[in-house]
């Protein structure tokens, strides 16, 4: 036995145990807010990509979800006036999904977790995201995961992994801060690791 496996076997309680509180936090701003944690994810990731038309399949795939349970979900928020249906610009059968005023009230207000990464030093996020990192991409490149658009996993991303880091597409130098996680130009890279 590898004298890591202890450790790792406590960095995966680790982050299982935060995965835990960062739902069970989401549970209780949904029940607070009278929403599900479900309608708070969609919400989140409509935020995220506000510039972008988001429809019922791709919320659906992006969290792993039945399109029936996504539909269902944005029809309660619809109701509540949280999000608005638009036609999609590109597809006129389609809908694009977008957050009304009301809905973007409702997400900006922070979680414990959100206060607990603010108080760590600059050096320790980097360090805890460049890790991270590391372990989505591994997830992903494993196939344990099917969505993943950070930059360790694209085409264009150039660097160490460690302390260099380049974005080939818009041939720049990148701060560890400025990695993405959900890129919309993502191009996906196989199946090299570093």
């Amino acid at each position: 036995m590898s004298n890591t496996a202890p450790l790792d076997a406590h960095l995966a309680q680790v982050l299982e145990r935060i995965g835990e509180v960062a739902r069970a936090l989401r549970w209780k701003q949904a029940v607070e807010e009278g929403l599900s944690p479900l309608q708070i994810r969609i919400m989140g990731f409509l935020a995220d990509h506000a510039d972008e038309g988001i429809g019922v399949a791709r919320l659906a795939g992006e969290l792993m979800v039945s399109k029936a349970t996504i539909s269902d979900s944005v029809k309660l928020l619809a109701d509540r006036k949280f999000v608005v249906r638009k036609p999609d610009k590109s597809d006129a059968r389609s809908h694009a999904l977008h957050l009304t005023a009301a809905g973007k009230r409702h997400i900006s207000s922070g979680t414990p977790l959100d206060v607990a990464i603010a108080e760590l030093g600059q050096e320790r996020k980097e360090a805890l995201l460049l890790g991270l990192m590391g372990v989505l991409e591994l997830l992903f490149r494993t196939d344990a995961l099917n969505v993943q658009r950070l930059c360790f996993t694209c085409t264009h991303y150039r660097g160490d992994r460690k302390k260099e880091h380049g974005c080939a597409l818009f041939d720049t130098d990148l701060r560890v801060a400025e990695l993405r996680t959900d890129c919309g130009e993502h191009v996906v890279s196989w199946p090299s690791m570093p």
